[in-house]
């Protein structure tokens, strides 16, 4: 994999100098629809924002997962042979878009933007602060070059996975900011992009 050196810094410190925002993080798409077009990035203290999604109704709805409380075993050597009922149940907003999430529960949700990681770019996913509000964020939250991006850009993106846990029962909705990505240089390309054989 890729390694960032030790005078790598966070490309917001090269977006923001004296306030003002560079315009060089334009150059960089890294964000697009669910349709694989490119968008304009928000941008927090530098960060990239990104936001939930919540799908309506009609359109499925699956918004994610809830994991269950269990005292079964996972062996990790055994990939496939869980039966993912057992650990997780589908959850689906009301038909007003909302979709509550329960105090002290884990979820599993997906970013409304679809994320790409250019080989020059290692990026981390993480919160507004360490606890926004009500809401913990996220737990881990590494991208690797190529994420999204593929060997030369012929991938349009792909959802961030939000590992989410709140500390009071709340409401969230579709488009609702709830993380950051934070994008680092890379020191040199990696020689195997994320999702090529052995990258990960």
């Amino acid at each position: 994999p890729a390694t960032t050196s030790s005078s790598t810094t966070p490309l917001r410190r090269h977006l923001v100098g004296g306030g003002a925002v560079s315009s060089d993080i334009y150059d960089e798409k890294l964000c697009f629809d669910q349709a694989g077009a490119p968008t304009p990035l928000t941008l927090h203290k530098g960060a990239v924002v990104l936001s939930v999604c919540v799908p309506p109704i009609a359109n499925g709805g699956l918004a994610g997962f809830e994991a269950l409380p269990t005292e079964d075993v996972v062996d990790l050597a055994e990939i496939g042979t869980h039966p993912a009922e057992a650990f997780f149940r589908p959850i689906f907003p009301s038909e007003g878009g909302k979709l509550t999430l329960e105090k002290d529960r884990f979820y599993i949700l997906a970013t409304k933007e679809r994320v790409a990681v250019p080989l020059h770019l290692s990026a981390e996913m993480v919160p507004f602060s360490h606890h926004v509000g009500e809401l913990r964020a996220h737990y881990a939250g590494f991208f690797d070059p190529g994420f999204g991006y593929g060997a030369a850009g012929e991938i349009n993106g792909t959802v961030g996975v939000l590992e989410v846990r709140p500390h009071e029962t709340i409401n969230i909705y579709h488009g609702q900011p709830i993380c950051l990505m934070e994008f680092f240089r890379n020191s040199h390309p990696p020689a195997r992009p994320y999702g090529f054989v052995g990258s990960n």
